[in-house]
């Protein structure tokens, strides 16, 4: 059904004269019906083939065929028909699938109308989707008032709405908690068996090499790798995000050698090669280290009595990763206090409560990581600090500052020169490069940027490189660190962030969550975050858990609870004496 040969795609920057290349000879074949992800780290090139494989984008060089057609050799309008009537696309934004102002139902039927389909006929297909999506009961919701689950579901609901043979969802998990993440995760498996569509789940999440038959692993602009139906821990990605068992020899015989195995077997920058008599085998080795005797001599005397066991991985093996700890400041000085704090919303079916009579103090210099399922109300606890929202009952005090009371100028005045925001939806000015993104909150309160802790921070969120770049040039991963690193270097006394890792794969979050422990300690900045991804606690932090409209739990993190909650959420074992 899809079948890239050797997909070569280059990007040419005029104003430098730089030629960059996204795709580097990929070779891709999914038959119809095949339920398939498509993994790899930020800037692999992930989203360079999603645009290619939708029509939105054509290759440099190689050839690309869907369903019969060649779509590198189609007219845009034409790519545009094809889309419309054969694919269903989720982005990884939901407010980018959605009308945000029209109710679940309505946005539905869009595609129906579009295709100016009987009234009747669409009111019966609506009602199906609704059914099989577990919807019904906010039929009538518009879309800013549904959980990040729901919302997700209905992306897929208006993607089937059209009725396509493929579907091409990119990070559609990217934002979800475990829980709505499996939900989705069978979701998607129920349409692919159900309906027969042929399913594409681009991802940077490595585990989803054991959810799907067959999963596609690219990097650097390369398939290096197939995985089919291995049982492999969930930890594995957690314990080497960018290392794969299986290497891919494509159409020019270029094949990758995992990150692992070159480090293990101490191979430098040549290798040699040769094969067994019957042609079964090949081998290659380090011949500065290894004479072909010496090989010959370790083929017919293997090293014995050792064994690894891939899946018997346990918290001990990850310790390390999560072990560095926090240290909370000693002074308690309170700079976010929020006293019997009510917020809800009317909706069709009555006013709807997400918070309740909710009381918090948070001290100058802390970390505190909220926790909880999705639509429990941690986005609107920081639309509600950060002056974004209003409650409908209580106070919100920052620095002293009535967020509730003072008027929206002064409240607006107040978080540009107080409150970093970093959301789960990047907030990039389009036309704007990165480096002149960095600069428009200054412009404002005409501050002057701190040459030298901008270009560290650029460093650390690894997005130096990008700096010429417009948004829309720019991966998902990408706008995520490059919108990171416009909010750290304004060295405000206080960062919100809203799912700050959703669109990074972990080695990525890991190197972010310490710069944020860093900035929290160098400059005594307190933090508020918002994650689903419990990997991401530290020692030290104050983990406070949302769940049925109040604070849960409210506790700081110590080594021995961290390794229960990691254990738990991943689902692993410890290491028996």
């Amino acid at each position: 059904m899809i079948t890239c040969k050797d997909l070569i795609k280059i990007f040419h920057d005029p104003v430098t004269d730089y030629k960059v290349p996204a795709l580097r000879g990929l070779d891709l074949h999914i038959k119809e019906g095949e339920l398939v992800s498509i993994i790899g780290p930020s800037g692999a090139g992930k989203t360079t083939l999603v645009n290619i494989l939708s029509g939105l984008d054509l290759p440099t060089s190689g050839s690309i065929e869907v369903m019969g057609s060649r779509i590198d050799h189609l007219t845009e309008a034409e790519r545009r028909e094809f889309r419309l009537y054969n694919l269903g696309m989720i982005n990884q934004f939901i407010s980018e699938n959605l009308f945000s102002n029209l109710t679940v139902k309505q946005n539905l039927a869009i595609p129906k109308k579009m295709q100016y389909l009987p009234t009747e006929h669409t009111k019966k297909e609506v009602s199906e989707l609704l059914e099989m999506l577990n919807l019904n009961h906010v039929k009538d919701n518009i879309v800013a008032k549904l959980s990040g689950g729901e919302a997700m579901r209905l992306s897929l609901g208006t993607a089937l709405s059209k009725n396509p043979k493929i579907l091409l969802l990119d990070e559609p998990t990217g934002q979800l908690d475990t829980k709505h993440t499996q939900e989705m995760i069978e979701t998607i498996k129920q349409v692919n068996i159900a309906m027969g569509k042929t399913v594409i789940v681009v991802t940077h999440d490595i585990r989803f090499r054991n959810v799907f038959e067959k999963s596609f692993i690219i990097r650097d602009g390369r398939l290096v790798g197939i995985s089919r139906d291995t049982d492999r821990s969930e930890l594995d990605f957690l314990m080497h995000s960018s290392a794969i068992n299986r290497a891919y020899i494509d159409a020019s015989n270029f094949v990758r050698i995992p990150d692992s195995v070159k480090t293990s077997t101490a191979l430098s920058d040549t290798v040699e090669f040769d094969t067994h008599p019957s042609k079964k085998l090949g081998i290659f080795w380090n011949p500065d280290i290894l004479a072909r005797d010496q090989v010959f001599e370790l083929i017919n005397n293997p090293i014995k009595g050792k064994e690894e066991d891939i899946d018997a991985i346990s918290y001990e093996d990850v310790e390390p990763l999560l072990s560095r700890s926090f240290i909370a400041p000693e002074k308690q000085h309170p700079i976010v206090e929020i006293s019997n704090l009510m917020k809800g919303y009317d909706s069709p079916s009555g006013f709807n409560e997400i918070l309740s009579d909710l009381s918090l103090s948070i001290n100058q210099g802390d970390f505190v990581f909220i926790s909880g399922p999705s639509g429990v109300g941690k986005t609107t606890l920081l639309n509600l600090i950060s002056g974004l929202d209003k409650p409908n009952e209580g106070e919100v005090k920052v620095m002293d500052f009535n967020i509730v009371a003072e008027k929206e100028r002064d409240v607006s005045l107040f978080r540009l020169q107080n409150i970093a925001f970093i959301t789960q939806h990047n907030n990039l000015f389009e036309p704007l490069q990165v480096k002149d993104n960095l600069d428009i909150p200054y412009l404002f309160h005409r501050g002057k940027i701190d040459q030298e802790y901008c270009k560290s921070i650029l460093k650390e969120c690894h997005i130096e490189h990008k700096l010429e770049s417009y948004p829309l040039e720019l991966s998902a991963g990408e706008k995520q660190r490059a919108a990171l690193a416009t909010a750290l270097t304004r060295k405000t006394n206080i960062i919100l962030a809203d799912e700050p890792s959703a669109n990074l794969d972990s080695e990525l979050a890991r190197t972010i969550m310490d710069l944020l422990m860093d900035i929290a300690r160098i400059n005594n900045v307190t933090i508020i975050m918002c994650s689903h991804d419990l990997t991401l606690l530290r020692p030290g932090f104050r983990h406070i858990q949302l769940d049925n409209r109040e604070i849960a739990s409210d506790e700081r993190v110590t080594k021995d609870m961290l390794r229960k909650i990691v254990t738990d959420y991943l689902q692993i074992k410890n290491k028996t004496k």
